[in-house]
Order: C-alpha cells, then structure tokens, then sequence
C-alpha cells in the first residue's frame, strides 16, 4: 500500500507544476533563464524603432537577412546572379 501512496503523491505533484507552467508560461523570461541573445532580425527590428535607419533601409536590410545574398557593391543580387 506504501508504494501506491508514493505513486499518488507523485502523479499528484506531476499535476501542480505541470498546472503552473500552464498558467504562467512566461516564467522563464521572469527569472532570466531564457535569455537568448537577439537575431538579427530583431536587432533591426529595434534600430528601425529607435529612428536609426529608415523604412528603405530596413526593408532592405531585412530582404538581405532573409535571402542571405548580398552583391559585391551592397546590394541585393537577383537569383539568377547568385554566384
């Protein structure tokens, strides 16, 4: 019967963090264990809302992050052009 009693216990306990978590998914944000340092798209993203670049800027700064393509003189490459 003791072993039973322990089993409850624990599907029991299972239940409230897992209850938790569901009501506060943000936790790890709180405490500072999902610090993720920033993608370049946000980083963008930020300087863009800070008056840093302009829109033509950032929409082509944030074309180059997606394609991953840049020509020799800064700008876009076409897809046929891609070396």
């Amino acid at each position: 019967m003791m072993f039973g009693e322990l089993i409850l216990v624990l599907l029991v306990l299972g239940v409230v963090v897992w209850a938790i978590i569901k009501v506060f998914p943000d936790w790890q944000n709180r405490i500072g264990l999902d610090r993720q340092e920033d993608s370049a798209e946000e980083t963008l993203r930020q300087r863009f809302a800070r008056g840093e670049i302009d829109a033509e800027e950032y929409e082509r700064s944030l074309e180059v992050l997606r394609s991953g393509r840049v020509s020799e003189y800064g700008t876009m490459s076409e897809k046929g052009d891609a070396k």
